[in-house]
């Protein structure tokens, strides 16, 4: 009982500070220059499309929480997302567009929220101890979710700058004209292992102190975090849900469909 309301205690503490925002300018910029370099947008930029605002939208509403609330526990880490993944796609073969991996991170979110409502967490506590929790679960799983696919960034990726210098994901976000290609040869789960070199650009101090402060779920928060999914428990199993969601959605809705097509047709080669 004492660590429950602990947590509670250092959530509202978390909820009371307050930062300071960076200005930022929205400029009128074309999305592709010559030689197929790509001009990186701003934040406001890549949040502005209608489908970015609708799923920020439903991911308000399921969290119910107030809008200073939302700002602080979730708009901030997504801005962080948006700055870090700009247009980059999801995946060569699915997802594959300009700027799919910030909306697919946003949908998995989504996604995760939903599924997430027919969960009682944490397991084998008192309806009063759940509930004090409830917001520092749900802000777990919604960042696992989130971050699940930023290791393709360091991994899958070749990205360069116009003068041919090379860029990483932990030299922070893009800054100039870029472009890119996809490693040939990579290994596929490689990406999952690769989350930890960069969650930390999206999850702050802050949060990761607020979140270490509930034991049961910052041990399945950080084996997710090394790709360890087999013991992430039901963090990981949130995760794998929203994913297959997702492509369930982008293949018309049928995920088990999809898994029982022919070998080479293009369901299961999206799988």
């Amino acid at each position: 009982m004492s660590e429950v309301r602990e947590e509670a205690r250092n959530c509202r503490k978390l909820l009371r500070e307050k930062t300071v925002e960076e200005n930022k300018v929205i400029t009128e910029t074309p999305l592709i220059v010559p030689d197929g370099f790509i001009v990186p947008q701003t934040v406001e930029n890549l949040l502005s499309n209608v489908r970015c605002e609708l799923l920020l939208k439903a991911i308000w509403q399921r969290t119910s929480l107030s809008p200073s609330q939302f700002k602080q526990l979730y708009q901030r880490p997504i801005e962080r997302y948006a700055e870090l993944v700009k247009q980059f796609p999801a995946s060569e073969s699915h997802h594959a567009y300009l700027g799919e991996m910030l909306e697919h991170g946003l949908e998995i979110m989504a996604y995760a929220l939903k599924f997430r409502r027919s969960y009682l967490l944490p397991i084998g506590v008192s309806s009063e101890e759940r509930s004090a929790s409830e917001i520092i679960w749900t802000a777990g799983i919604a960042y696992a979710d989130l971050i699940h696919d930023i290791g393709k960034l360091a991994v899958d990726i070749h990205v360069e700058y116009q003068d041919g210098l090379i860029w990483h994901p932990w030299h922070g976000p893009l800054k100039a004209a870029y472009r890119f290609k996809y490693r040939k040869n990579r290994e596929y789960r490689l990406h999952s292992a690769s989350t930890e070199l960069l969650y930390r650009q999206i999850i702050d101090s802050k949060l990761l102190d607020w979140l270490s402060s509930c034991a049961e779920l910052w041990s399945l928060f950080t084996y997710f975090v090394a790709g360890q999914m087999e013991l992430s428990g039901v963090v990981g199993e949130l995760v794998t849900k929203a994913d297959q969601a997702s492509v369930s959605h982008l293949l018309g809705g049928n995920f088990d469909a999809a898994k029982s097509a022919p070998k080479h047709s293009l369901q299961r080669k999206l799988l």
